[in-house]
């Protein structure tokens, strides 16, 4: 149960924010206000408004109408340093760090340490580094490189990072997208700690549980407007999503018209090399096989060697894997990502941001671009062609967009990785293989997409994914392989699956 919040005049009023893009109103005349040691969720539909108010709100973005008062006396921040400086920070969704800085030097970019001979203190930022790191009760390296981590060590340096300004208000936006259950348990002890010092957390996630498990009160956007603003106690999930979509979002039988087809892949004794490491391998061992019609989840937790295992499925593992992969009975062997895809493989990758977006081009160029053959006439790109297959696609996966030639950047998280599904599912797959694929995807965006997956079971596709989130592949799978340290511990049918037995299956 979230502690009670003691009714005292507010520490954050946010006065009828208006932000427009060309175009586009990202928040319009939004209200609400934060009391002291308050946790107070922002939830809505992804394009709601929710990252733009946050940013506007950390110094982001500066340029904006209405009026925004801190301990009742207005401010406006030129930048994210002026909002630090008074005690307001943020995490932000997608990861913003310098990939070929250390751990260390990332946390204290652009307030880093120096010494009494006017250089850079290295050791004494790692020491602090190192506190930070045992608050979240994770053994980070401070002078490991940023590059070397995965996503979700990433997301915890970000979180190490906002909790080094020992802000006042605190912004978490989507904190737990890349995290595993064990780590979402441990930010929410930091968390619970940091509002027992009188810290107040202004939270954005899509996840319902989170939200109740921790709110005092809930503020509802769509469409970039506030509708409502209710205390956590006298509502229900199921009404925070009503407010959210302004319907009800139906229920769906997930698997129920399933009819698992043949033998599509077949993977024998794969194991990948961890070359200068001490565990000589990422994978060892695996074996597994999938049939057309099928959805097949890995669990595990974060280091298991789930992102390793799609990885060399489609051809870009950093180590020449052993064992054997079979193709519809057929041995294969992947140098190349287009190697792959030549073969009917497909890959939505875990890190959008880096991996996954071209993020200078518009909409329908990031759809079409490992397709642009079907839209080419006697040897040219035919943009009508092209704005016709970008537009299918729109139309198919819900893509709130005003239209397919607009940049990348201007869409919401989960529109942007909606864009990157349609990329592949334009290449007619055989096997599609998803690293997290609802990362930063809203309630209904979720729904949608499910029933895209199941109908394309229907339809025959072979389905392999991950997820951070165990009811989403019990939900979805048809089987759950478990994954270790790199080994499989366990494979459980859907009449098998209890979120315990894969926890157990992943820890022990």
């Amino acid at each position: 149960m979230p502690p009670s919040v003691a009714k005292i005049s507010p520490i954050l009023q946010v006065q009828n924010i208006t932000k427009q893009y060309p175009g586009v109103t990202a928040v319009d005349n939004v209200s609400f206000d934060m009391m002291v040691g308050e946790f107070h969720s922002i939830v809505g539909e992804n394009g709601a408004g929710k990252s733009t108010l946050m940013k506007i709100l950390s110094g982001v973005v500066t340029s904006y109408e209405g009026k925004i008062l801190l301990n009742g006396k207005e401010v406006h921040f030129t930048g994210t340093r002026d909002a630090e400086n008074v005690g307001v920070s943020i995490i932000h969704q997608e990861l913003n760090l310098v990939d070929e800085l250390t751990v260390a030097a990332n946390i204290f970019l652009g307030r880093e340490k120096i010494n009494a001979i006017g250089l850079l203190d290295n050791d004494s930022m790692e020491r602090e580094t190192v506190k930070l790191f045992a608050q979240l009760e994770c053994d980070i390296q401070a002078s490991q490189l940023v590059r070397e981590l995965r996503v979700g060590d990433q997301q915890l340096v970000e979180i190490a990072k906002a909790l080094s300004f020992n802000s006042r208000i605190l912004i978490m936006d989507e904190p737990t997208s890349a995290l595993t259950e064990s780590e979402v348990e441990r930010l929410f002890r930091v968390i619970d700690q940091l509002q027992k010092s009188g810290v107040t957390i202004l939270y954005i996630s899509h996840k319902m549980e989170e939200v109740f498990r921790c709110s005092n009160r809930i503020t509802v956007l769509r469409d970039g407007q506030f509708i409502q603003t209710v205390n956590t106690n006298e509502s229900t999930p199921r009404e925070i999503t009503h407010l959210m979509v302004g319907r009800e979002i139906e229920e769906t039988q997930i698997g129920k018209n399933r009819s698992l087809g043949d033998l599509l892949l077949q993977v024998k004794h794969l194991s990948l090399p961890w070359k200068n490491h001490a565990k000589k391998w990422r994978l060892k061992d695996i074996n597994f096989s999938l049939r057309k019609g099928e959805v097949l989840g890995i669990a595990g937790l974060m280091g298991a060697g789930r992102t390793e295992l799609l990885e060399t499925l489609f051809g870009i593992s950093s180590e020449v894997p052993q064992g054997e992969i079979q193709l519809e009975g057929k041995i294969v062997s992947f140098t190349h990502p287009s190697e792959a895809i030549a073969a009917g493989l497909a890959l939505v990758t875990e890190d959008r941001k880096k991996l996954g977006l071209f993020s200078e081009m518009s909409i329908q160029k990031n759809i079409t671009i490992c397709t642009l053959a079907e839209a080419t006439t006697a040897g040219l790109i035919s943009f009508q062609k092209e704005k016709k297959m970008a537009s299918e696609s729109i139309n198919l996966l819900g893509i709130k967009a005003t239209s397919p030639s607009v940049g990348m950047t201007t869409l919401s998280g989960g529109n942007q990785q909606k864009c990157i599904i349609a990329r592949w599912l334009k290449t007619k797959p055989k096997v599609l293989l998803l690293d997290d694929p609802t990362r930063g995807i809203d309630v209904r965006a979720k729904s949608e997409l499910y029933q895209i997956i199941d109908q394309l079971c229907t339809n025959g596709l072979g389905i392999v994914m991950t997820s951070s989130e165990l009811p989403e592949l019990i939900t979805l799978c048809d089987r759950i392989l478990v994954l270790r340290e790199g080994e499989l511990t366990a494979e459980f049918t859907r009449k098998e699956f209890t979120e315990q037995a894969i926890i157990e299956a992943s820890v022990n």
